[in-house]
């Protein structure tokens, strides 16, 4: 089979088969929009929302209506989201994520659950005094899963009227899955389970499923409570969803779920990206996308000294989500530029331009926030594997937020031309770094930037 480097996955995650042809990739955010819009409205079951937040403009709106028309139409869907405390609360003209699903709730108060997670450092004298936007910092629920019946699509993307229109991502939707659909149904729940319930009147109150509190209390009677409901359900799917040689056999293409929740000491996915960069081969090609360059030491040692080559991409400052913002915020395009260099200097001194070169995505109106990585085997014009999901790969991913992504392992052709004519969309709007870039005047990184680099690297 393709990729028979990575059939350690098999032992090491829960596995789903499925056929090629029930994968797609989408590539424009106005497609990820359109399918999250008619699934919205035609799905008989459930819908289950995981995402940063949800923004508040007219699209975000238009695909709550759309959910609202549906529930009342049939009493049988039920409604499930998940988001972010510190962001789902914040409020921006006068109303915030959780106001537009407290909506929602009250029009159909027996069909919606909506749990906002709250990361367990942001408590005491911390919570009262980091204002709101700063506490993110701190750790955030970052998974975005959207299930509708049977089908799941993973991206990177918010519900948010940018991430519909001129924020490029990566959305890939696995159509008519049941099992991968219960997983991550499950898993959603499970999170839930230890955030916070919100009511239609935008109360929040602890879970009644768990003793410990996000945010009172011991740190550590949560962490463990919350680490074991994850851990349990991580060990129970993977021992349930494991396939044999023939069941195996029955399909072109595998997906591996990973999880990372570095607060409460959940470290699959980590784990599994850096085994899945150690079996790259010799004359192999790693393509590796992150919204935000801010690699771990593992994953950059990996890259300067693996066996195979890596096309790295980021956002060019003019691209990055943060251009133009308001305060020290507005700083932080300039430190994404301070690490690249750095990490360019080093490619350059290790002498290892020959197998690692860096680009960055730059489209006139369009900020990136794509991540993931594409694997084409060596003399293979297509790739054999792809992760796609929420992480960046950066600290953030591993030590603070609540990620999760997907591997896909295929055979099919179609599936990885897709995957093929994804990447090299992306990489049609970048140019390849050189150290005069880096020279321009307007690349230069002030030296309060670099002191906030050098102190706060792990905040990024």
């Amino acid at each position: 089979m393709a990729g028979e480097r990575f059939n350690w996955m098999f032992k090491e995650m829960p596995a789903f088969g499925v056929q090629g042809s029930q994968v797609k990739v989408i590539y424009q955010p106005s497609e990820f929009y359109e399918e999250l819009v008619s699934r919205s409205a035609s799905c008989s079951r459930r819908i289950v929302l995981a995402s940063l937040y949800v923004g508040t403009g007219n699209k975000e709106k238009a695909l709550l209506n759309t959910i609202q028309g549906n529930l009342m139409d049939n009493k049988d869907v039920r409604v499930s989201v998940l988001l972010d405390w510190c962001r789902g609360t914040r409020i921006s003209n006068h109303q915030s994520s959780s106001s537009l699903l407290a909506k929602l709730a009250r029009s159909c108060v027996d069909q919606c659950r909506i749990a906002m997670y709250h990361t367990p450092h942001l408590r005491g004298l911390v919570k009262k005094l980091v204002p709101p936007r700063w506490n993110e910092t701190i750790g955030l629920q970052h998974c975005k899963i959207y299930i509708f019946d049977d089908s799941v699509i993973i991206s990177g993307a918010n519900l948010s009227s940018d991430y519909f229109t001129n924020r490029q991502d990566r959305y890939v939707l696995i159509d008519n899955c049941q099992p991968l659909a219960d997983f991550y149904e499950t898993f959603i729940q499970k999170i839930s389970k230890f955030s916070l319930q919100m009511d239609d009147h935008e109360n929040f109150e602890k879970s009644s499923e768990l003793s410990a509190h996000p945010y009172e209390g011991k740190l550590e009677d949560f962490t463990k409570e919350s680490h074991a409901v994850i851990n349990n359900f991580l060990e129970e799917q993977i021992e349930k969803n494991q396939l044999s040689e023939t069941e195996k056999s029955k399909f072109d293409t595998w997906i591996f779920p990973s999880v990372q929740m570095g607060p409460l000491g959940i470290r699959q996915d980590s784990e599994i990206t850096m085994k899945v960069l150690k079996s790259g081969e010799e004359n192999g090609k790693f393509v590796f996308g992150s919204g935000y360059f801010n690699l771990t030491e593992e994953y950059l040692h990996e890259v300067l000294n693996g066996a195979s080559n890596f096309d790295l991409l980021m956002a060019h400052p003019k691209a990055n989500g943060f251009l133009g913002a308001g305060g020290p915020a507005g700083g932080i395009p300039a430190a994404y530029t301070h690490i690249a260099a750095n990490f360019f200097n080093c490619v350059n001194h290790e002498g290892m331009q020959h197998r690692v070169s860096m680009h960055e995505y730059q489209r006139e109106g369009w900020t990136f926030h794509a991540k993931g990585l594409w694997y084409y085997p060596p003399k293979s014009e297509l790739p054999c594997l792809t992760m796609v999901g929420s992480p960046n790969y950066g600290y953030r991913s591993v030590d603070k937020d609540l990620e999760t992504q997907i591997t896909i392992l295929t055979e099919n052709r179609g599936l990885q031309e897709q995957l093929d004519a994804e990447q090299k969309q992306l990489f049609a709007h970048s140019d390849r770094l050189t150290a005069e870039e880096f020279s321009k005047t307007e690349r230069s990184v002030p030296g309060w930037v670099k002191m906030v680099v050098g102190v706060a690297r792990k905040y990024f």
